[in-house]
């Protein structure tokens, strides 16, 4: 019986691609946090025959779980493994580019995806260029549930042939230059197949459980408690979203987020979501859960893994969000780099901040993305 499901059918990438490495070993650095999926990510390029070098970054200063066993758990791998480890110190960059934006994404309103920006900056940016030119990589490979697919001279981002565990949304920034030189080998495993490659090479990492939360927040920490160390109080009203009513009070706009519906502190004899924030007035605006759908978004930042950038509207699917699904849309490239997108069907609670995912309209392979604004 399969566990893994539902599932895409395997294509030319994961350890089809990786089964007949260049005579002279080309050389992959594999980034490794530590946990299961990158552990094994190395297992796997290192019996393909990779010459692989491991590369962790050390991210946060103190108080990290991530970064407190993570490093060490990576180091451990490496040596079961028998390949080199290096870690890069990026503490400096993290604070600078991701710790300290978080509070002020919230401080405007946007509620923000750091793991993106991770991606962009950390592991295919600080790690892989320090693996190319310090390291002699050809590569970077990651623990990553997506595929990387070569054909006719082009390639490809899709998902992973394990819909269940697919992260190709989180991978939207990612260049064609950089995606010509990624490996992403779990693409066509589900993670119970992982899981059991890891517990059969008795690798360390292999029952450590999955990370939920964001690496900087200290674990027992609401993200509502983290933001009360940088931002101030800024009390502001609680209003109906369709009549202008004043439903309550609240402390700071930073505690809310579209489409949040536990913790407004207000009484109603209908369920009411959060709709919309006005940092600027300090106003938040809760209404019926009709009240978040939205035919269309605007995206900024746009990003295209494409051979050829659109200039003209198409049909796509768009993905709003990690967790939701992708659904047929008109898509049009504006000047500036932006991206408006019409759904078909209304969509709920449209976030600021997140990420905007454009697939093909098979829904299999990622054509680019953005930034909501």
């Amino acid at each position: 019986m399969d566990i893994c499901a539902p599932k895409l059918e395997k294509a030319s990438s994961g350890l089809a691609q990786l089964a007949a490495p260049p005579a002279n070993k080309t050389r992959v650095a594999v980034a490794m946090s530590g946990g299961v999926d990158s552990s094994t990510t190395a297992l796997l390029l290192r019996d393909a025959g990779y010459d692989v070098v491991g590369v962790t970054g050390w991210l946060i200063k103190s108080g990290s779980r991530c970064c407190d066993t993570g490093m060490i758990d990576a180091a451990k791998v490496c040596e079961q493994l028998e390949i080199p480890h290096h870690a890069v110190d990026l503490r400096e960059m993290f604070k600078a580019e991701i710790i300290d934006q978080f509070p002020q994404s919230y401080a405007r309103a946007q509620t923000p995806l750091p793991c993106s920006v991770c991606n962009t900056l950390v592991k295919w940016g600080a790690l892989f260029n320090y693996s190319k030119k310090l390291l002699h990589a050809n590569y970077i490979a990651t623990g990553h549930y997506a595929r990387v697919i070569h054909s006719d001279n082009n390639v490809q981002l899709a998902r992973a042939a394990d819909l269940s565990k697919d992260q190709s949304y989180v991978l939207w920034g990612l260049t064609r230059e950089q995606l010509k030189s990624t490996l992403l080998p779990l693409g066509d495993y589900c993670k119970d197949e992982i899981r059991a490659i890891a517990d059969k090479g008795q690798l360390v990492s292999a029952h450590r459980p999955d990370s939920q939360d964001l690496c900087f927040i200290p674990q027992g920490t609401t993200t509502q408690e983290y933001l009360a160390n940088f931002l101030p109080q800024t009390p502001g009203p609680i209003l109906h979203s369709l009549t202008g009513q004043i439903l309550g009070q609240h402390i700071g706009t930073h505690n809310f987020t579209i489409g949040q519906r536990k913790g407004l502190g207000i009484s109603s004899n209908e369920p009411l979501y959060v709709t919309h924030i006005d940092p600027d007035s300090r106003a938040v605006y809760a209404g019926p859960k009709s009240a978040l759908l939205r035919r269309d978004l605007k995206a900024h930042s746009a990003n295209w893994i494409i051979a050829e950038l659109p200039e003209q509207p198409f049909m796509a699917k768009a993905k709003i969000r990690y967790n939701s699904t992708a659904v047929p849309a008109m898509v049009s490239p504006l000047p500036d780099n932006k991206i408006h997108v019409e759904f078909e069907e209304a969509q709920s609670a449209i976030t600021p901040g997140q990420v905007l995912a454009i697939y093909d309209t098979s829904d299999t392979l990622l054509l680019g993305g953005g930034w909501i604004e």
